[in-house]
C-alpha cells in the first residue's frame, strides 16, 4: 500500500483518460508544486457532495493521474492535464492542516485491452461522434482506440454524468465487461427513445 495525495472531483479520469484541471486553491497549488517536484502523481477520485456523511462523499475507487502539460489559463490561473495511470482502491483517508487530502490506497489491475465485438460497435461509433461534436473533448487524445473495448468503456464512464454508486459499481470490475453491457444497454435505450420522437 502506499499513500498518495487526493483531488477529489465531481468528474472523473480512468487509465489512459485525459483530462484538463483549474488549479486555483491553496491545497492544490501546494500539490501540483509538490508533484512537480517529486515528478509524481496525484490520485483523483468522485465527490458526492450530497452525500449527509462526509466520510462517504468520496468514491472508494480512484485513478493515479500524472501531469503532462502546464497553462496560464485566460483568467490568470493555473491550468494542468493529467492523464490516468492505474486505479487504486481507497484504505484510508487522513487530512492535512490545509485541508488536502491524503488517502493509503491499494493499487488495482487495469483493465486490460480486449477487442470491440460487433455487438458494441455502437459504443465506438456513437462515442467518436462525441469527439466530433465536443473537439474540445476529441482533442486531448492524439491517438484514440475505438477498437478496444476498454477504452471506449472508460471514456463513456468519464463523460457520463453517473452518480458515485453508480461509478463505483461499473468500475469496481477486473474487467470492462459489466461497464460494456451497461453502457449497451443505455445507448439502445436512448436511441429507441430519440427515435420515437
Amino acid at each position: 500500500m502506499q499513500e498518495i495525495m487526493l483531488f477529489p472531483l465531481s468528474s472523473v479520469v480512468l487509465p489512459e483518460g485525459k483530462m484538463k484541471l483549474r488549479i486555483f486553491e491553496p491545497r492544490y497549488k501546494r500539490m501540483i508544486a509538490e508533484c512537480s517536484k517529486a515528478n509524481s502523481g496525484f490520485g483523483v477520485c468522485l465527490l458526492d457532495n450530497k452525500s449527509a456523511v462526509k466520510r462517504h462523499q468520496l468514491s472508494y475507487l480512484g485513478t493515479w493521474v500524472k501531469i503532462v502539460d502546464f497553462e496560464t489559463l485566460d483568467d490568470g490561473l493555473l491550468g494542468v492535464t493529467v492523464v490516468g495511470i492505474k486505479r487504486f482502491f481507497i484504505e484510508q483517508v487522513r487530512s492535512e492542516s490545509d485541508g488536502l487530502r491524503k488517502a493509503t490506497v491499494r493499487w488495482l489491475t487495469n483493465w486490460s485491452t480486449t477487442p470491440l465485438s460487433d455487438h458494441h460497435l455502437l459504443l465506438s461509433e456513437q462515442l467518436q461522434l462525441i469527439y466530433q461534436q465536443f473537439p474540445q473533448v476529441g482533442q486531448l487524445y492524439s491517438h484514440r482506440f475505438f477498437d478496444d473495448a476498454s477504452w471506449v468503456a472508460q471514456r463513456w464512464l468519464e463523460i457520463l454524468p453517473l452518480s458515485k454508486a453508480q461509478w463505483e459499481g461499473l468500475v469496481d470490475h477486473e474487467s470492462c465487461h459489466p461497464a460494456l453491457s451497461f453502457l449497451t444497454q443505455a445507448i439502445e435505450i436512448y436511441d429507441d427513445c430519440s427515435g420515437q420522437g
